[in-house]
């Protein structure tokens, strides 16, 4: 299956099987010129992006922005679009790690707490021993200190940045610095860190095979999701599905 672009509301967002996904993105890693910047949209993110015209541009312009998550399967379904593959990156990382060509780059992460971000760094070492970190940075810092941080990441001479900062801040920080990072892959991944570091737990497997890990997180952290479980999913799912904008 090739990569297909669906179009959701005024924004192309990629959509394919993970194995197709990761090849294609090494493919581009060793042949092509230029930097990637690979941005998860879901339901959340398709409501903060839409009330930050700059960031939207951004995001539509300088991005490759893929499709996530269980909310965006189902707007597309009733738009008649059939149940597309979404690319959630807490499944998707780790596959891409463990890609054979991983081992030609170096990898910088950048974000989450200390404890996460060196958490995830011993996930990474035990589960994907071929990966070569080139260094790292928690995601709380002043911006004063972002040039220095800057600097660190060039320093380090890693290839693939992985950011952990959360949307929108990871986005903004980026497209902020994205010409002064000499990176050839930038991926924002949320709060990947803390799952991956066990910080915060997945939901059992079969809740994530039944698609209700958004239910799961839910009922771990109501406060922190309500927002995003009630305000910026009913605003999304309605612009969405009453979009006379999305075509395939």
């Amino acid at each position: 299956m090739e990569i297909q672009k669906i179009r959701v509301g005024s924004i192309d967002l990629h959509c394919a099987e993970f194995q197709t996904f990761t090849d294609h993105i090494f493919e581009r890693l060793n042949h092509s010129p230029g930097q990637i910047i690979i941005v998860h949209i879901n339901l959340r993110n398709f409501y903060f992006m839409n009330k930050d015209e700059s960031l939207l541009n951004d995001i539509r312009n300088k991005s490759l922005a893929v499709f996530e998550g269980i909310g965006l399967k189902f707007c597309m379904a009733v738009k008649g679009k059939g149940f597309l593959n979404d690319l959630n990156g807490t499944d998707l990382i780790p596959l891409f790690l463990d890609k054979p060509e991983i081992k030609k780059y170096g990898i910088f992460l950048l974000g989450a707490t200390q404890e996460s971000v060196e958490g995830t760094i011993k996930n990474i070492k035990n589960n994907h021993p071929f990966v070569k970190i080139c260094g790292f940075h928690n995601g709380y810092f002043e911006d004063s200190e972002e040039l220095k941080i800057i600097e660190q990441i060039n320093s380090s001479q890693a290839d693939i940045l992985l950011v952990g900062m959360g949307f929108p801040i990871q986005e903004k920080f980026i497209f902020k610095y994205r010409d002064k990072l000499n990176v050839k892959l930038i991926w924002n991944l949320g709060g990947l860190f803390d799952f991956l570091s066990g910080v915060k737990p997945r939901a059992p497997y079969l809740i994530r095979k039944m698609r209700l890990e958004w239910l799961y997180r839910f009922m771990k952290e109501p406060f922190r999701m309500l927002h995003r479980n009630t305000v910026a999913a009913t605003w999304s799912v309605t612009n969405i599905i009453f979009s006379t904008k999305n075509s395939s």
